[in-house]
């Protein structure tokens, strides 16, 4: 067997069981009975359960993550368009994780913050290298300028995904609307930047 398939065994046996009880009430037993393979070799695989749960979440929106990565590296788009792929991408993440809140199995394990944090932490890792490769390629442009590109798309990427995400510093879709209106605003005056190339931040 594959270590692939057997990684993918255990991260779909975790899924079924997330999607029948709580989290917590899981343990490694469970999955590699649910998997059918000896729980050794889900240690191999994974140190711990926490490791295996924040796999699955990652799994989930690997797909959106994955879309970004390869338009935002397709030549011929402009850095503000691949910006808007960014934003984009981080909206379709929340959805989704939105959506398996809507299942009641779901609700207790998605709605704790350590979910949520994983989540964002998730997003931030594995956006901020594309979204500094997009600055810099604004900056070639001409159409932005900008001395900490990758400090700038941490920043940014921590403010869309906990507003996004609406979890941690729950606010009315009113004040998000707001609230990215402003970061707009601020974005255009720091880095020179047109307002109209940030339109697609008036969600």
């Amino acid at each position: 067997m594959q270590e692939k398939t057997k990684r993918d065994m255990i991260l779909d046996a975790m899924q079924e069981l997330m999607n029948e009880s709580s989290g917590n009430a899981i343990s490694v037993s469970d999955i590699a009975r649910k998997a059918g393979i000896g729980k050794g070799s889900i240690y191999y695989y994974f140190p711990s359960k926490n490791d295996i749960m924040e796999a699955v979440i990652e799994r989930s929106y690997s797909m959106a993550i994955e879309k970004s990565k390869e338009l935002a590296t397709t030549a011929n788009i402009s850095a503000f368009k691949k910006m808007e792929i960014i934003f984009r991408a981080c909206i379709e993440a929340s959805s989704e994780l939105k959506r398996q809140e809507e299942c009641s199995s779901f609700m207790e394990l998605q709605q704790s913050a350590l979910t949520h944090q994983k989540f964002i932490s998730f997003l931030i890792k594995n956006l901020k290298p594309i979204l500094s490769d997009i600055i810099l390629q604004g900056m070639e442009e001409g159409s932005l300028t900008c001395e900490y590109p990758q400090e700038i798309a941490e920043i940014v990427l921590i403010i869309l995904t906990v507003k996004l995400d609406n979890h941690l510093s729950p606010a009315s879709a009113e004040e998000i609307q707001n609230l990215l209106r402003a970061f707009s605003w601020m974005q255009a005056k720091s880095m020179e930047i047109a307002p109209e190339n940030l339109e697609f931040l008036r969600i």
